[in-house]
């Protein structure tokens, strides 16, 4: 018991240094030259990442999409409509006119203390 208590300690402590909710932004330089939508320059490709710890499917701590980087507690923002609304708003901050080909990967294991994951990828362009 002493472990498990050790283990979720030490998850809990990682999850509120590092963030659970954050935006990668890969700029056009360094694409190699590939165009990344049918229409329009390309600006970047974006990588969304929000994952949260789950107590029975309740949740403890979550990325805040609102504020990526930051940690929500006991709110449930790890889903694809929260996570594509931080993409694009992202998207928009770059000053895209569209968000293109976006792709989705979610991962869910908290049947009784897990960690739920969303991951979409995709392009912006002018």
């Amino acid at each position: 018991m002493r472990k498990l208590m050790l283990l979720v300690a030490t998850v809990a402590t990682a999850a509120v240094f590092c963030g659970c909710a954050s935006v990668t932004v890969t700029p056009a330089e360094e694409l190699n030259g590939e165009k990344i939508s049918r229409s329009g320059a390309p600006i970047a490709h974006l990588q969304a990442d929000n994952w949260g710890i789950y107590l029975f499917m309740l949740p403890l701590l979550t990325g805040d999409t609102e504020n990526p980087g930051k940690i929500a507690v006991f709110q449930d923002t790890v889903t694809v409509k929260d996570t594509v609304k931080m993409l694009t708003a992202k998207s928009k901050e770059l000053k895209a006119k569209g968000t293109y080909t976006m792709v989705t990967r979610h991962s869910t294991n908290p049947w009784f203390f897990g960690i739920k994951e969303i991951q979409i990828s995709a392009n912006a362009a002018k």
